[in-house]
This record gives structure tokens, C-alpha cells and sequence, in this order.
């Protein structure tokens, strides 16, 4: 769809079944206190008018709820993946109460909860191969941090060339997604360009099908990786997963999947969806060819795509910076000045992008969901890589973005995966 077309009208939703009421009661009563915490809701509107209608209650309060909530899912008939979603889910929940409630966890701990994974350090060695790679494969001479600033800024291109490019590139992506999976024939995205935001890109799952993605002009927009960060926002990334998970409520009566939460562990998985989104759809030669033939001459830049290709693959090896970041911040108090320095030496990011990510890491709904990307990418990506061969990984694929599991569920499905 056009950068600024308008999205069809959205039917009516149906009501929630009392587990999946529960648990959106909830979650409207936790957003009281943390807001941002519901990241979208397509349910019925009464569901919400009633939550916003009824009186604040205390972190305290809430907890008792949560508590209840997770006795209810464990004295429910369910199916063992919805139980495990839920309860995880509610686990979360309740995590987030206790610190609303003033109680101090752990960094770490935090992580675990919220998230269904271990916060672990990369090892900054593996960041220093990644750069000594990099040193090979980046044009000039000097410093790779500076290099690397002067090579991503050969491909800035301006919000009126990047609603151009979103015209040529969404397009592709959609039809290599259906390759995967069908897609609603009434699905549609809006894109639109804003400021003063922490992150690049955001997409916005509205309910029906429809989303809006928008994109942060405060960062520059990158024709290399546009196509990554379309990928991730729209096909096959978070717009795919969220209109097909939709269909769990829609059709199933799962009403906990008409409501998309922060910090919880569906965010591991929608992630990690995401930051493999491009690489499902496009092989390397195929993504060579589609930057050099579509991509480039639609921005008026040229290069080198094969090369290109090369150095955003060898930057992969860098994507723990953040979360060693973060681990510095909160774990080990260090200051804000640290912080930066690390984003600069090891991202190899300029001090005002580094200073951008820094904001991002120290926002309080944010602080620890910066481990979902990395780690999102290499818990399903392991999983993904172990499939015998491209029709089961396109399978793979599709169980990842068709339904609701847990990183402990896809943890357990790599364990079964027979050893090579």
C-alpha cells in the first residue's frame, strides 16, 4: 500500500472469553501506572471502556490479581501451549507490579522475568572480530568506528526519497511473504514519518489486519537498510505476525491474543521475528540483485551490494552491544558517560546516535527490553538454522508467526531437534 493511503474500517470485534477478559483487565489496570505498557488492542470496546471506567487501583492490589490470574489459568482446561503462554505471560505481569509496588529486583532477575531468557554479556571479543572484519571489508583507512559513520552516511537518504523507496520495496517483501504464509487479503499498512522518538522504526498493530508503521526522521534513513527495517515492521516481520496471531482471537476465542503487552515474552518472539524477518524472505544473492536492480536506482545512489551485503552481515556480530550496554547501566551502575563511550567503541556508532540508544536503554519501559532483540534473534534463529531443509524452515517459520509460544517453547523445540 502507498506511504499515505488510508486504512479500510475495521468490523466489529468479538467479545472475550473469561480467561482472556481477565488477563485484558488486567493489563488495562497495570497501563494506569506504567503507560505504554498495552502496545496495541484490537477487542471489543466495551472491554476497554469498562477497565478505563473502574478505580485505580494500588501496584498491591493488582498483584493479588495477578496471583489469581495464574491460579485460574493453572485450574483451567487448556491446551499446554496456551497454558504456557498465558502463565508466562501472567508471570510477567506480575513482575512488573512488584516494582510498581516499590520493590527493587535485580537487573538481571528483571530480564529473566519479564522476558523468559537469561541476560547474558557477550563476550567483547566476539565484538572485536566482528570489527576486525569490518576493518577488512570497509572502504578508506583509519579508524573502523569513523569508517563505518562515513560508509552509513553514503547511504542517508531523505524522508521523500524513503516514501519513494517504501513504494518499490513493500510491495516485494509482501509477495515473498506469501511464499510463506497467506496473508488477509484485507491487510494494509500505513507508513508515516515522525520525530522525537526513541527507537528507528515502530510498527502499531490497530486491530483488523491493519497497521501503522512509523519511521523516526531524528535518526537518518539508510537505503541499505531500509529493506531490513521494512522487513521487520511490515512483511514478514511484526504487521505479518500480529494480523495471523489475530486470527487466535478472532477464530479460536483466545481473547489474550486481541491485546499485544510490553514487557512480557511474547515480545522476545515477535522480535526475534522480526530481526530475522528480512533473511526468510530474501537469500544473499537475492538481496543482491534486489538492491542493485530496485533499491538503488529508485534512491539515485550507487554501490557496491555484495560488498554492502557483506559488512551489514559482519555488523550482526555486534548486535550484543546494546544489551551489554544496558548490562553496564543497570547491573553495574556504571555512568552515562561509560555508556556512551561502550556504544561508540563497540557499536561503532557516533556519539549523538549513541547518545539516542542510550535514551532508549535508560527509559523506564524500555530499560530491559532492549535483550529482546538479540536474543530473540538467536533463540529462533537457532532454531530456524537446525531445520533439515528450506520447506521445513519456511515451516518453522510459519509455526513462529501462525502461533502463540514462549522462548521456553522454542528452547524446547530445539532440544528436540535431532543432534547433526
Amino acid at each position: 500500500m502507498p506511504a499515505d493511503a488510508a486504512l479500510p474500517p475495521r468490523p466489529t470485534a468479538p467479545p472475550l472469553d473469561p480467561l482472556g477478559a481477565a488477563y485484558v483487565d488486567l493489563a488495562f489496570a497495570i497501563e494506569r501506572h506504567a503507560p505504554g505498557f498495552i502496545d496495541g488492542y484490537f477487542g471489543p470496546p466495551s472491554a476497554r471502556q469498562a477497565a478505563e471506567a473502574s478505580p485505580t487501583a494500588a501496584p498491591a492490589d493488582l498483584l493479588r490479581r495477578a496471583d489469581e490470574l495464574t491460579a485460574a489459568i493453572d485450574a483451567a482446561d487448556l491446551p499446554d501451549a496456551r497454558r504456557d503462554f498465558l502463565r508466562r505471560q501472567a508471570v510477567a505481569m506480575a513482575a512488573t507490579l512488584r516494582r510498581l509496588a516499590g520493590e527493587a529486583i535485580p537487573y538481571r532477575e528483571e530480564v529473566r522475568l519479564l522476558y523468559d531468557i537469561e541476560a547474558e554479556q557477550t563476550p567483547e571479543a566476539k565484538f572485536e572480530a566482528a570489527i576486525a572484519e569490518l576493518d577488512d571489508l570497509l572502504p578508506g583507512r583509519g579508524p573502523v568506528g569513523e569508517r563505518m559513520v562515513a560508509w552509513r552516511d553514503r547511504f542517508t537518504v531523505t524522508p521523500e526519497t524513503a516514501r519513494r523507496l517504501i513504494d518499490v520495496i513493500v510491495p516485494e517483501l509482501r509477495r515473498r511473504t506469501e511464499r510463506i504464509v497467506p496473508l488477509p487479503a484485507d491487510e494494509a499498512i500505513e507508513f508515516r514519518f515522525v520525530t522525537d522518538r526513541p527507537w528507528s522504526g515502530y510498527n502499531w498493530y490497530l486491530g483488523s489486519n491493519r497497521s501503522r508503521v512509523e519511521l523516526n526522521t531524528d535518526l537518518p534513513i539508510h537505503a541499505t537498510r531500509l529493506t531490513d527495517l521494512l522487513a521487520h515492521e511490515g512483511y514478514p516481520g511484526h504487521h505479518t505476525e500480529h494480523a495471523l496471531k489475530e486470527r487466535l482471537y478472532l477464530d479460536h476465542g483466545r481473547g489474550e491474543q486481541s491485546i499485544l503487552l510490553i514487557n512480557t515474552p511474547e515480545c522476545v518472539v515477535s522480535e526475534g521475528i522480526a530481526t530475522l524477518a528480512e533473511e526468510a524472505v530474501f537469500n544473499p544473492g537475492e538481496l543482491v540483485d534486489f538492491r542493485s536492480e530496485v533499491v538503488y536506482p529508485a534512491a539515485g545512489l550507487s554501490g557496491d551490494p555484495a560488498r554492502e551485503i557483506a559488512i551489514g552481515r559482519a555488523q550482526r556480530g555486534l548486535k550484543g552491544v546494546d544489551a551489554n550496554a544496558a548490562l553496564l547501566l543497570h547491573d553495574a551502575g556504571r555512568g552515562d558517560e561509560e555508556v556512551v563511550a561502550y556504544l561508540t567503541r563497540y557499536g561503532l556508532e557516533s556519539e549523538a546516535r549513541a547518545r539516542h540508544r542510550l535514551r532508549f536503554i535508560k527509559d523506564p519501559l524500555w530499560r530491559a527490553y532492549i535483550f529482546t532483540y538479540h536474543a530473540g534473534h538467536d533463540l529462533l534463529g537457532r532454531w530456524l538454522a537446525a531445520a533439515p531443509d528450506a520447506e521445513a524452515r519456511r515451516a518453522r517459520f510459519r509455526t513462529l508467526l501462525t502461533e502463540a509460544v514462549t522462548p521456553t517453547w522454542v528452547r524446547q523445540a530445539s532440544a528436540a531437534d535431532p543432534v547433526a
